[in-house]
């Protein structure tokens, strides 16, 4: 939540952050609705966004912890974000790799960090981050996008 010792700029970054989530909801055909309701956005700066989210019964695999291909959907979304507010451009995913390191059980917070490394022309980089309750890194991603789209059209006001 953006609270009152946030600088002016640090408000816009934030609110910057949630208009690209509301255009993700309103054009997304419910991907992001339906995989991720719980997802809240608990930082936004130019490039890089936080997350913070309960993994529930329903995000679970067989071993009772964090189902790996919503891990890979968390690394999608979040680090298309911190592009997004980065360079405002939409973008195709043409690469993604992840590595699980540690299983997150249900019934557990997680921190998810999302950070866009580069931002050039035609591509992005970026990379992404799950960190359990204690610190522990979980997942790690990195996820290449095209940004051969046009610029987005976002409507800031909250």
């Amino acid at each position: 939540a953006v609270v009152s010792t946030q600088s002016t700029g640090e408000f816009q970054e934030m609110s910057l952050a949630r208009a690209l989530i509301r255009q993700i909801n309103k054009t997304s055909d419910g991907f992001w609705k339906k995989t991720m309701p719980h997802l809240k956005l608990t930082e936004a700066t130019s490039g890089t966004v936080k997350f913070r989210m309960m993994v529930e019964k329903g995000d679970g695999n067989v071993y009772g912890t964090m189902h790996g291909g919503l891990g890979a959907s968390l690394v999608d979304v979040c680090s298309s974000v911190a592009i997004l507010s980065k360079c405002e451009r939409w973008g195709i995913s043409t690469d993604m790799q992840i590595s699980y390191l540690k299983g997150a059980p249900v019934g557990q917070e997680i921190d998810i960090v999302a950070k866009c490394d580069r931002a050039g022309k035609t591509l992005a980089f970026s990379s992404c981050f799950i960190y359990n309750e204690k610190g522990d890194l979980l997942l790690k991603g990195q996820h290449t996008k095209f940004m051969g789209t046009p610029h987005v059209q976002l409507d800031t006001s909250e």
